[in-house]
Parts: C-alpha cells; sequence; structure tokens
C-alpha cells in the first residue's frame, strides 16, 4: 500500500513505539500522514516522484528544452505538437532531439512555435521503491524490465529512491506525528496548542535536502 515514500508496514514502525506498530487502529491515519509529506514535497520542487510508464505531459511550445516531472527517464518514446485544441497530434518524434535521461532534460534542438502551439511528450521514467506490504501476494515487488535494462544506459540503482530524500520525508514525517493530537484529546482542553507546527513548516534539515531537488521548468 502506498504510504508516500514507502508502504505503510514500514512507516508504522518508525512513527509508532513497540507493540503499537502492529495496531490498526492509526493506519488511515499514518497513511494520510505519509502521503501527505510526499505530496507537500512534489509540491514544493515542482516534480513528482515515483515510477510510471507511459506519462504524457503537455506544455506550451515556444520553447527549445523541456525538463520531464520525473526522473531519471527510462526512455523518451514520443513528442506531438499540435497548433490549436481541436488539431489532431502530430508526431514529430524522428526529428533532432538531444537527451539527458538521467536529468530527464530533452533539447528540441530549436524553439518549436509560438502560442498557442502545444507539445506533448511521452517518457518513462520516476524513482522507484516498494510500495506493497509484506503480506501482499507479490511481495516484495519485482523492478520493472525498463528500469534494470533501460534504454538509456543509466545504473538501475540510480533509479532507486535517493536515501538523503527518503530521509527527509521520515523526518517531516516524525515532526508532523510528534505535534498531531492523535488521540483528540485537545479538544477537550479547549483547543490545540497554538505552537504546534503542522505540514506548512518543514522540519530541521528536510527544507535544505529538498532544495538539490527543485526542477526549475515554468509549467
Amino acid at each position: 500500500m502506498n504510504a508516500g515514500f514507502s508502504n505503510l508496514d514500514w512507516l508504522k514502525k518508525q512513527v509508532l513505539a513497540g507493540t503499537l506498530a502492529s495496531s490498526t487502529d492509526f493506519d488511515p491515519l499514518i497513511q494520510a500522514l505519509g502521503l501527505g509529506v510526499a505530496a507537500q514535497f512534489a509540491r514544493y520542487c515542482n516534480r513528482e516522484w515515483n515510477y510510471a510508464a507511459g506519462i504524457m505531459e503537455v506544455f506550451s511550445g515556444d520553447r527549445p528544452h523541456w525538463f520531464a516531472r520525473r526522473a531519471p527517464v527510462t526512455q523518451f518514446t514520443k513528442v506531438e505538437l499540435r497548433f490549436f485544441m481541436a488539431d489532431p497530434w502530430t508526431n514529430i518524434t524522428g526529428q533532432p532531439v538531444s537527451v539527458d535521461e538521467e536529468k530527464g532534460y530533452i533539447d528540441f534542438g530549436y524553439t518549436l512555435g509560438r502560442r498557442p502551439m502545444q507539445t506533448r511528450l511521452t517518457y518513462n521514467g520516476g524513482f522507484w521503491w516498494e510500495q506493497l506490504e509484506p503480506d501482499d501476494v507479490h511481495y516484495p515487488s519485482a523492478i520493472p524490465t525498463d528500469i534494470t535494462n533501460n534504454d538509456a544506459g543509466i545504473d538501475p540503482a540510480k533509479f532507486n529512491l535517493p536515501d538523503d530524500l527518503k530521509l527527509a520525508w521520515l523526518i517531516q514525517c516524525k515532526h508532523i506525528w510528534k505535534n498531531q493530537d492523535k488521540l483528540g484529546t485537545d479538544v477537550l482542553k479547549g483547543g490545540a496548542d497554538a505552537s504546534v507546527r503542522f505540514p506548512e513548516s518543514f522540519a530541521l534539515t528536510v527544507e535544505q535536502t529538498l532544495q538539490s531537488y527543485i526542477r526549475y521548468q515554468l509549467t
């Protein structure tokens, strides 16, 4: 079960003490926490994280290059253009391009056109991590062959979720969990403590880690 940058079982063991890790009482809250922090990271860095195939991104054609929202990229499979929404997409994949799949970068060689021209890019890419639970039938997950034998020749290990990014995610999850009124007792006290820090504030070192993952590309 996807819980952000891990499965739910792993995240529970990090935020719950001792025997509580086997309890399911907090499962919905912990999963929401993990997914919420991952989404917060994605918004802050202007990118997406998990590997997927057949990703389509549509953007204006008045640019000579593009940084994919997910990287590394195993392969760029198609580049298409259209002038107006009512027009069919025209495949220009055979045109000269330069790519750096590890960075998720594709250079079209020239500015494709002016607004309102649109470009549609199709590719496979993103980081890979375990999302199945230990008691799921197919656990542990098989790494897609598109990663292990990627066309770009990138070391498959580079598609693993980076350790510093996963650590930042865990620190932020623990930061929120620690300050969360998990039992709702603050309501009986007349409201939550005003000093509690919520997801809008990053824990110490988290923002510094995220700086190196920001995607500087207008969308």
